[in-house]
């Protein structure tokens, strides 16, 4: 008995040892090759850096891509060349891969709402193409005792030039009003619709829209040229659709063959409910 309890000891100590013995032999193969990845990592990371640098040095600064002409193409009435040249900062600018095109594109887009689209090329071995594109004024907002001009997506460019020609936009009250915001409410949305479509359809020729209120999303109350007024909804009104359109303009084409009728009997009409589907209740004069 005393001979089995003194040899436990020895086996499990000799154990221990061999266990040990393997985790250092683990230990010593595993640290060349953790000592390598890192190298590898390193050395990887200095040549892209390396890589950068000859990229700076090949392109952006190198003497054959130095800017020689700048062309820029504006499609509007209002942004100029020398608008661009001043906003993007580009007579400063000395070649052709030292711009950041995607950074110039959005800076022009933050620093002039007016700019709907930007487009920007190189084109080898020295020019830079601008192509502009204006957003066009489609309504005058009437904002306290001033106006703002809107494009038909809702944007706000900018103050009012004045012109008479344009719709104006009334009972618009929300706060957060400035050039480069885009406004949401369902009445103006519903009001820019009747715009476009007088303007890009027949209708347009009898159906003169002077100013839409437009605290009332669900009826827009229209005030025509000639005085008329309008209390206006279609179905599915609101909503982005096909639909949507095509039941404005049959509701319009509608109003406008009323108005001829109208002024067939030497008779104009003073007001018209356009908001049931058939059968307007109107009042002539």
């Amino acid at each position: 008995m005393q001979l089995v309890r003194a040899g436990r000891p020895q086996s499990i100590l000799r154990f221990s040892a061999r266990e040990r013995a393997g985790r250092n032999t683990w230990a010593r193969r595993l640290k060349p090759a953790a000592i390598a990845l890192i190298g590898l990592v390193v050395g990887t990371a200095l040549i892209w850096e390396g890589a950068q640098s000859l990229g700076w040095l090949l392109f952006r600064q190198n003497e054959l891509f130095r800017i020689r002409d700048i062309k820029i193409e504006c499609k509007g009435d209002i942004i100029t060349s020398k608008h661009i040249m001043d906003y993007a900062g580009l007579s400063e600018m000395k070649h052709l891969f030292a711009a950041n095109i995607t950074e110039m594109r959005d800076q022009l887009l933050m620093k002039v709402p007016r700019l709907k689209s930007v487009e920007i090329t190189r084109r080898l071995p020295g020019q830079l193409l601008i192509r502009i594109r204006e957003r066009v004024a489609m309504a005058n907002l009437e904002v306290n005792n001033y106006f703002l001009t809107l494009d038909r997506d809702g944007y706000v460019l900018g103050p009012s030039s004045g012109s008479k020609t344009m719709p104006i936009l009334a009972g618009y009250t929300l706060p957060g009003i400035r050039p480069g915001v885009q406004l949401s409410a369902a009445g103006i949305r519903n009001a820019l619709e009747v715009i476009e479509v007088c303007q890009t359809t027949p209708v347009g020729q009898r159906v003169r829209i002077a100013s839409i209120d437009v605290r009332n999303a669900q009826a827009l109350e229209l005030h025509l040229a000639k005085g008329e007024r309008v209390r206006l909804a279609w179905n599915h009104m609101g909503e982005p659709s096909a639909l949507s359109r095509e039941h404005l303009e049959q509701k319009l084409s509608r109003l406008a063959e009323s108005l001829k009728s109208a002024a067939t009997r030497s008779k104009r009409i003073a007001w018209i409910d356009m908001t049931p589907d058939n059968n307007f209740p109107a009042q002539e004069y």
